[in-house]
């Protein structure tokens, strides 16, 4: 398979990551796992949003070992969405998985959303429990109770990366967010251009190791987060609201 490359069946799981070396090996690994039991045709891509550590140079170590896995970075660091955007374009086969690489899911729950697939065309995962530090909780609280607020779709839990896309719906939803919004946008515009999303809950662990990019400092319970990403976030939020408003979708 050569990228770019659109075959007629299979599934793509990719993986955002910035400074991730001590995760990624697992993730992917667990994941071609997991994948070597659902589907004949797969791939895995670690989008390296420009990591400073060994996460890249890992990823393309287990490439050369197997060429189902792939490598593709941005030279700076561009963002969540940008990541996931750079995922779904980079993608070949007709389904597009991606979640975390910081193992706070369990690669093997994503037997749960392909077996529902003919069911939409975006199964979206929710943290039944999420285990994360309480300021964290707090600060995705008011993320998801803001988005609820403006928009009204009634999604459940907006922030979480765990979901399965049919590839072509990219044809007419184009997110455009740079920030973790691009999690919600893709829903959002994707259900008011007709497309079914169906919610399902899923376990959801402390994380594997490292630190969330946009933590300043990690704890049990209090978690500071950088003031900057998260008025981004709530920026880029507004802007959605006003493209929304507009019909700029």
């Amino acid at each position: 398979m050569n990228a770019g490359e659109v075959v007629s069946e299979g599934l793509t799981v990719f993986f955002p990551a910035f400074n991730e070396e001590e995760n990624v090996r697992f993730m992917v690994l667990s994941a071609r796992d997991v994948l070597q039991r659902l589907c004949d045709k797969w791939e895995i891509i670690v989008v390296d949003d420009g990591s400073t550590d060994s996460t890249a140079a890992i990823t393309e170590e287990m490439g050369r070992e197997d060429d189902r896995i792939r490598l593709v970075s941005h030279p700076v660091n561009l963002g969540f969405g940008s990541a996931i955007r750079t995922g779904i374009a980079s993608s070949i086969m007709p389904w597009v998985f991606y979640t975390d690489c910081d193992g706070q899911f369990d690669l093997a729950d994503l037997d749960k959303v392909w077996s529902r697939r003919n069911e939409a065309d975006i199964i979206s995962a929710y943290r039944r429990k999420r285990r994360d530090p309480w300021m964290r909780l707090l600060y995705s609280a008011a993320y998801n109770g803001l988005a609820c607020t403006m928009f009204g779709e009634g999604f459940k839990d907006t922030d979480s990366s765990f979901k399965l896309y049919r590839r072509d719906i990219f044809q007419k939803v184009r997110p455009r967010s740079t920030s973790g919004v691009a999690d919600f946008e893709i829903l959002l515009l994707a259900r008011r251009l007709g497309y079914r999303v169906l919610q399902i809950p899923v376990p959801h662990y402390p994380r594997r190791a490292g630190q969330v990019s946009f933590e300043t400092m990690r704890g049990s319970i209090f978690t500071w987060v950088s003031l900057s990403a998260v008025t981004e976030m709530f920026r880029q939020l507004l802007s959605l609201r006003m493209r929304v408003w507009k019909g700029d979708v």
